[in-house]
């Protein structure tokens, strides 16, 4: 369990496995940081296998998307299940972020 992350071309792709939550952000945000000192700006985050996600994970996504409009990169969200869509709805987050079913929806949506 955790974030791994691959490629789809010149997209960053991470995958968050189990929870994005205060225990496993700084993992993730490390991984940003990553791909941020390769020149990377576009993003997807894969939460296909994510189970949950709390105020920490929010933020951590709220500051990927602000680094990729800075940057004028993209990010793109997919395979988030109901329970994840109820929390980037209560927050109205879902209005924020572009959600697409898988990663290869969302790749074909960044061009």
């Amino acid at each position: 369990m955790g974030t791994t992350l691959s490629q789809k071309g010149t997209t960053n792709v991470l995958i968050v496995d189990g929870e994005l939550v205060a225990e496993t952000v700084g993992e993730f945000s490390r991984l940003v940081g990553q791909c941020r000192q390769r020149d990377g700006r576009d993003f997807i985050v894969d939460l296909g296998t994510t189970r949950t996600v709390d105020s920490a994970g929010l933020e951590a996504l709220t500051a990927l998307q602000r680094e990729c409009d800075e940057q004028l990169g993209l990010l793109k969200l997919c395979g988030v299940d109901e329970t994840v869509k109820k929390i980037l709805e209560m927050t109205r987050l879902d209005r924020r972020f572009d959600c697409q079913p898988d990663v290869e929806t969302a790749a074909m949506s960044m061009s």
